[in-house]
């Protein structure tokens, strides 16, 4: 299965998604971020911890193409860049599952409804593709806020709505910091109990 977390806009945190997904599944990265903030995550967790963590750093739709074909993984997580093009629209296609961020911000809303054209798009060559949107960064005290951002997207049909939010929690800021997952970092934090039910959701979603 590959899952794909991808949104057209920066900063919407989807290399922190994506390297906690991958660390707690055991699943290689494929980093299409120009930033390639997951590589840099496995560099520091390998000099911090010792623990490898696989990603890979394509450029092109051919070279995604050649890593697909010699991995043996059951999963695969894809951390799409920040922006559109072809390689990006590329990791749509080949998904199983997309994952897209959005926190309660009118910055992001409007990014999100760019996104929803670029999914439409998509949907054309890849009619089966599934796109879920995670509510993310998402503020424990907003009760009203996160509301209100949940019934806009239940409004637009482009996309379905996960159940599971990621809260604005400091483990995952550390956790980077030191190479670990938020679980590995603190297994009985909220961060790692929201972590573990999203990839629970996710592989029920299969």
């Amino acid at each position: 299965m590959i899952f794909t977390v991808a949104h057209q806009k920066g900063g919407v945190g989807k290399s922190t998604i994506a390297t906690n997904l991958s660390v707690e599944m055991g699943a290689p990265v494929i980093d299409l971020d120009s930033q390639h903030s997951c590589y840099l995550f496995s560099v520091l967790r390998k000099n911090e911890q010792g623990k490898e963590l696989t990603v890979f750093t394509p450029e092109t739709i051919s070279e995604i193409e050649n890593v697909l074909d010699d991995l043996k993984s059951e999963h695969v997580i894809i951390d799409s860049g920040g922006y559109d093009n072809d390689v990006n629209r590329f990791a749509l296609l080949i998904s199983d599952i997309v994952v897209t961020p959005v926190s309660p911000s009118q910055i992001e809303v409007f990014g999100l409804m760019k996104f929803s054209e670029i999914v439409t798009e998509a949907k054309e060559y890849n009619s089966s593709l599934k796109v879920y949107v995670l509510i993310n960064n998402a503020d424990p005290r907003s009760s009203g806020e996160n509301r209100k951002l949940q019934e806009f997207i239940e409004e637009d049909d482009t996309f379905q709505l996960l159940n599971t939010k990621l809260f604005r929690r400091a483990d995952y800021r550390r956790a980077y910091a030191e190479g670990l997952s938020v679980c590995e970092y603190n297994s009985g934090g909220k961060a790692c109990r929201e972590i573990r039910a999203l990839i629970k959701e996710l592989l029920a979603l299969m």
